[in-house]
């Protein structure tokens, strides 16, 4: 799988890692699908609660009315565009989920109401300048891997 962010995506992350500090944010990821296993991010959801220094945790009520508000935008085109998954930082530790991050992924592709064929998980963290960035896969059958995310500077 292959998960394309644009300039201004990468520049919208960008500013709210620098305005979060050392708390870790997040939100949701929706975008275009171009081909077979290959995403564009069109829109990327910041929460406005942020989380602590060591945890991010999702408002489910923001979470719903983000997606409600993409849906309505891109017209229900579900075969174009969709949710791809989820994002958050950590800003005091590696770009790889931890325990309760791959918990949180497992639960939700494993829901019985969730409709998706996959979910992503991306963690970012910002260092200076630069932007470090790492994105895994997870599906209902169980599967779990590192996928590919190209980014426009």
């Amino acid at each position: 799988m292959h998960i394309r962010l644009d300039s201004d995506v990468v520049q919208r992350l960008r500013s709210t890692l620098a305005h979060a500090g050392e708390r870790e944010s997040g939100g949701q990821l929706f975008g275009e699908q171009l081909a077979v296993s290959d995403f564009r991010v069109t829109e990327l959801t910041v929460q406005a609660r942020p989380g602590t220094l060591t945890r991010f945790f999702v408002d489910v009520l923001q979470a719903a009315r983000d997606a409600l508000r993409f849906f309505e935008h891109t017209r229900h085109d579900y075969q174009r565009f969709n949710y791809i998954g989820e994002w958050h930082s950590h800003p005091s530790f590696a770009v790889i989920p931890s325990g309760t991050d791959t918990a949180t992924m497992r639960n939700l592709v494993c829901d019985p109401a969730f409709r998706g064929r996959f979910a992503v998980l991306m963690i970012v963290r910002l260092d200076g300048e630069f932007l470090t960035v790492g994105a895994w896969v997870f599906d209902p059958h169980g599967t779990e891997q590192a996928i590919t995310v190209e980014m426009s500077q």
